[in-house]
Formats: C-alpha cells, structure tokens, sequence
C-alpha cells in the first residue's frame, strides 16, 4: 500500500510539473507589407502582440518617419532616422487610424495605419 501510494503521488508530481500554463498568452507577429508599384517590397511593419512597439523596416535607408492625423493630417508622433530599421512606441498613440509616412532620399512612402493597443485586436496597413 505505502508503495503504491509513493508511486502515485511521484506520478502527480510529475504531471504538476509538466504542466503547461495554458492561461500564458501566445505571441502572435502580424507583419504588414507596402510595396512599390513594381511589386518591390517598400517598407514592413511588424507588431508583436507582447510587445508595446512597432518595427517599422524599408527597402532603403530613411531619414525620418512621420504619423499623422488621417482627418486633418496634423503630425502626432515623428523621429528622426538612421538607417533602414526603426521601434515605433505605439503606446504614445491613441487607438485609430494614421497616415504614416517613410522619407528616403528619393521619395516619401505614405501608409495608412491603423494602431490598437488593446491585445484582442490587432492593429493594420491599407
């Protein structure tokens, strides 16, 4: 009896201990994707849903980004850039819909975005 006992309850230890948690959240990465009339890929957004930024990467260099106001296209949040790859804190915007534009040095590429904090829904590139 003691000995079915001690095996029993190292058999629940070890399903204790393997247990996955299954109210952990999973990752999920949404990508989105503008491109060049060409079919050239332009830039990419990634989002990360555990993650509070935006990844923002371009087939060139850029020197700055900007996010406006889809209605009256007053600036909201901008940075200055070096290279091809940037974080965008999305946390400093409000759920909604922005312009966002990339500045190279030959030419501007303009997104509309849609940004949601909220980590039932996702956020989207048109």
């Amino acid at each position: 009896m003691k000995k079915t006992l001690l095996i029993l309850a190292i058999a629940l230890t070890g399903f204790t201990t393997y247990a996955q948690d299954t109210n952990e959240a999973k990752e999920t990465i949404t990508k989105y994707v503008t491109t060049f009339p060409n079919g050239d890929e332009a830039i990419t957004i990634t989002d990360k849903s555990n993650s509070s930024s935006l990844e923002l990467a371009s087939a060139d260099s850029f020197y700055k980004y900007e996010i406006l106001e889809s209605s009256n296209h007053e600036l909201v949040h901008g940075q200055n850039n070096k290279g091809n790859v940037c974080a965008i804190d999305k946390t400093k915007l409000n759920d909604g819909t922005y312009t966002l534009k990339v500045y190279t040095d030959d030419f501007v590429i303009t997104s509309d975005i849609t940004i949601s904090n909220d980590d039932s829904s996702k956020g989207s590139i048109q």
